[in-house]
Order: C-alpha cells, then structure tokens, then sequence
C-alpha cells in the first residue's frame, strides 16, 4: 500500500483499537502528518497507546541536518523542529507514551546506531510492516507497508516493540507456516549473521530476482550480480531521482559491468524495499538492504513471504506498476557517469565498507530512550 493507501488503513485500526496503539518510525516531523497523526492518537480509544520514535528525528528533519550551518537560520526548518516538540508535549500531557529511542550520545557520538524499524500495531490484531515514516516528505514518497491481521504476528511484533521501548533490542525470529511467513527481527549487532540467512536465497535463485529500493549495497549488490552472471534474471527498479546520489551512481557503475536489468522509476522518489525471488519468496521490510544494516548500525524488521496469494497480489498492485512507470536502460545507456565516474562510485562504496566493517557496533544493549 502506498500512502494514501496505508493511511486510510491505519485510520480505521486506529478507531477500532480497543486495547493499545503501538507505533515505531524512524522519523517524525511536526508537519501536516505529524499533526494529523498526533490529532488521531489523541482522539484514540485504546488505553495504551505508545509512540517510539528513534532519536534520528532530533538530528535531521526533512532530509536535512539541524546542525549543518545553511540550516542553522531556515526559519521554516527551526520552526517545524519547534513544532515537533510541540506535538511531543502534547501527546505526552495527554497520557500517550511518547518516548526517543537510541539517544545519539555525548556530541552525537552514537549518530550511526539507529533503530530503522516501522511498525504499526492494533491490539492482538492487526500489525504493519514496511518502510513508511510519519512526515510529509516521506508521505510523498513511493512506499510501502504490508497489513498483516493475526493475532501471533502481533503479539510476536508486540514483544519487539517492548524490547526498543526499554532499550534492550533482541534478536528474534519466528514461523508462521499458516501465513506461509517468517519475520526476523535484527538488533544491530549479529545482523551479518541474521542476513546470511537472506543472502542465501538470493544464492539459491534459479530463474529471477526483481529488487525495488532506492539504497541497495553491498554485501547485497555482489550477491546480486552475482546471481545475473550465473544466468538468473536480475531487475534493479530504483528511483530516477535518488536522495542519495552516490548509491545511485554506486547502481550505475555495476549495471554497466553485470547483465543485470536496470529500471529508473520516473514517478517521484521510491522508498519501499522489495525483492522477490524465483517468484517463490518475498523480502521486505524495514531493511534497504545496504551495508549499514549489515554492518550491525541499524535495527530492522525484515518479513520473508511465501504465501501464493501474497506474491501474486504484490506482482499485481507493485511489480508491473512499478515497471510500466519505469525506463528500462539500455547497455548503451548504463554508462552515464562515465569510466571515471564508476571508479570513483566503487572506491566510495569500497571506503564506505571498510569504514563500516572497522566501527561495526560491538553490543547489542542499547541505553533507555526517553
């Protein structure tokens, strides 16, 4: 579901909760969003309502740094930061539990461990997993977040949320052969160790792999080409217009050395993280499958569908929209930065991954948000 979608969803649980309201995001912004989520919550039914917002909110708003000095005097920045805390008090004063996980530390010495997960939970009933956050610009974006109603999923999901909520994330995974699901959920530390699971399906394609994200990197991008230089068919669907350039170009450089099919999505800025293999198994969730997750700084909820009617419905609703918005590149087209260009992306992403491995997070206990 894209946002409208998902917001029309979230609405209806929200009115229906009779119990608790538990929702994790990684950022969010005192904006028209960040107002109108705020105005549902408050509004809300259900006795135990929690609001778990990673600490990144407090250092960027709008894809922009706070600290950065052209930032410092935007007037406009400043007071939706003023805004935010606003909301925050206000829910607070209202009895919602609101609270900042992974603080960033003395001097935002701790800025790179985050906690990356989106979750939506409705009682015993009802839980979201995906990729959206609560601010406009993410609304704006292409994404998705996947409904699931059943009563172990949520209350598997719930007990993660708990484990952010005191600060101590854990490493769990669960099946649910009913659903045809697994979901894992990753703490930091041990994510290497968590995603080799992942990596593995991707080594094991016999026939396709199609791969929507934005910020897809190593290890995943090797696995990848890999796969499409054995024969599998790969197809790249990633954003014309990237907010990260340099993994956008990072893209470009191994499209033009891999048989791999790259496909520039010309509706906006695509925010969802999607691979389905084989047309037998679905990957999404929280994780953008890039070296941060791997490398241990993220925590992240990854789902692992299976179900028929699941691959079908997202082929459906996602995939062949997605592809018929898209320009598929041509070999003569996968070379717009050039040789020079492409050197230059693969050293960035060869340094990135050196310096990723060197302070990969040692521990997985995380100090209590507030």
């Amino acid at each position: 579901m894209d946002s409208p979608a998902i917001w029309r969803a979230i609405r209806a649980d929200l009115a229906s909760a009779r119990d608790c309201v538990y929702i994790q995001t990684y950022s969010f912004e005192g904006d028209q969003v960040g107002e109108q989520l705020a105005k549902e919550l408050l509004a809300a039914r259900a006795p135990d309502i929690r609001l778990l917002i990673d600490s990144y909110t407090r250092a960027n708003h709008n894809d922009r740094w706070l600290a950065a000095p052209h930032n410092l005097f935007d007037r406009a920045l400043r007071d939706e930061v003023r805004s935010t805390r606003r909301l925050v008090r206000t829910l607070s004063a209202a009895g919602i539990g609101v609270r900042f996980g992974r603080p960033l530390g003395l001097l935002g010495g701790r800025i790179l461990r985050r906690d990356h997960k989106k979750l939506v939970l409705f009682d015993d009933r009802v839980a979201y997993v995906g990729g959206l956050n609560f601010s406009e610009h993410n609304f704006a974006w292409h994404d998705l977040m996947v409904r699931i109603e059943h009563a172990e999923v949520t209350r598997f999901l719930k007990g993660d949320f708990l484990h952010s909520w005191e600060g101590r994330s854990q490493a769990s995974s669960r099946s649910f052969p009913e659903l045809e699901l697994e979901l894992h959920n990753l703490p930091g530390k041990g994510n290497h160790e968590l995603y080799g699971g992942l990596l593995g399906i991707i080594d094991r394609a016999e026939h396709s792999i199609h791969m929507i994200g934005p910020y897809v990197s190593p290890p995943f991008t090797g696995h990848l080409t890999a796969a499409a230089d054995r024969g599998v068919e790969v197809h790249f669907v990633t954003p014309r217009d990237n907010n990260k350039a340099y993994l956008q170009r990072h893209l470009l450089a191994e499209a033009a050395r891999s048989p791999v099919h790259l496909w520039l999505y010309g509706d906006g800025m695509i925010h969802m993280k999607c691979m389905l293999i084989d047309d037998r198994a679905l990957i999404t969730g929280s994780s953008n499958f890039d070296l941060m997750s791997y490398h241990g700084f993220l925590a992240e909820v990854v789902a692992v569908f299976r179900s028929a009617a699941v691959i079908s419905s997202f082929r459906r609703q996602v995939l062949e929209p997605d592809l018929a918005a898209s320009q598929r590149l041509s070999v003569t087209e996968r070379h717009p930065i050039g040789a020079w260009g492409r050197t230059i992306a693969r050293a960035k992403i060869r340094a990135a991954t050196l310096v990723a491995r060197t302070l990969s997070p040692a521990t997985t206990r995380e100090p209590h948000g507030r």
